[in-house]
């Protein structure tokens, strides 16, 4: 199995755990690695555990240089593995529109919207 087919199969299965409500994401800080000596960005760091193993899904912004001293803001999401206390082992960031599909159902849960409108 290459690397690209673990990382679409761990995603699906997170997905499937998630619909199934077997998964619970919550709001953390992001790890130590993901935030230090970085120009990078984690707006948005969401964390649950699945089988033992703590997993974080984020946004992350990047500087994107047109020029040395001309740059924009580009944004993408990361999927990680996070060992105690704050190592991460494991990381992909890229596009992948079922990281997308992920990272959107792990905020809605994560807001606790269903718990302000009382479902």
């Amino acid at each position: 199995m290459d690397f690209n087919s673990e990382k679409e199969q761990l995603i699906t299965q997170l997905i499937r755990e998630t619909i199934a409500n077997n998964l619970t994401w919550a709001v953390k800080p992001p790890p130590y690695s993901l935030k230090q000596a970085t120009e990078n960005y984690v707006p948005l760091y969401i964390e649950g555990e699945y089988r033992n193993t703590r997993i974080g899904i984020y946004e992350i912004r990047q500087k994107y240089f047109t020029d040395i001293d001309e740059y924009h803001w580009t944004e993408n999401l990361g999927i990680c593995i996070v060992q105690d206390p704050e190592i991460v082992v494991w990381q992909v960031e890229e596009y992948s529109p079922a990281l997308k599909e992920l990272f959107n159902m792990a905020r809605h849960q994560a807001s606790g919207i269903r718990g302000i409108l009382g479902m």
